[in-house]
């Protein structure tokens, strides 16, 4: 988002390739370059700079990073964020905060795993029970001393949205 917003993704998806060397436009390219590099090597966790500091374009630097750390599945990284959401508890924690790691986390699997859905019927169906899953998590991830609370929720109908179960949870919690 960074890069794209500084209008310079052509650095790194190849819309922009170095011109040659005797182009008037080739130390314009060289120092926009460098500073794209820059960005992607800054970004990285220092124990991995050594690895794409000697790449000599933002291009190849972007190449071999998603070489080495993307397979294209996201399969990893959606596994990793489930089980993150599956283990999160409120711990005595705020509601406030356990709810917002848990929307945060499920943003996160939702731009990886988008609704496959394409009948406008067969979206809402599916919608509706990803939100009946997700009041589940956050009902189980609740401290103990809520479990009153959770039984509402659990007889509302019709069954709440995330958002609904939430606003409950919180109105009740503060009585």
């Amino acid at each position: 988002m960074f890069i794209s917003g500084k209008d310079k993704l052509g650095y790194i998806n190849g819309d922009l390739p170095p011109p040659s060397q005797t182009d008037p436009t080739f130390r314009r390219w060289r120092t926009d370059n460098a500073i794209v590099k820059g960005w992607l090597i800054h970004s990285m966790d220092s124990s991995l700079i050594g690895n794409f500091i000697r790449f000599p374009i933002a291009k190849m630097v972007w190449d071999a990073i998603a070489t080495t750390y993307f397979d294209g599945s996201d399969t990893s990284q959606v596994y990793d964020l489930r089980l993150h959401v599956t283990s999160l508890k409120q711990a005595g924690g705020t509601l406030e905060k356990y709810y917002n790691d848990l929307q945060g986390l499920w943003r996160e699997i939702d731009f990886h795993r988008p609704n496959p859905m394409e009948c406008p019927n067969d979206i809402q169906h599916y919608n509706t029970l990803v939100q009946e899953d997700r009041v589940y998590i956050f009902l189980d991830g609740l401290d103990d001393r809520l479990d009153n609370i959770k039984s509402d929720v659990l007889q509302m109908k019709p069954f709440p949205t995330m958002e609904q179960a939430y606003a409950h949870v919180r109105r009740e919690a503060l009585c």
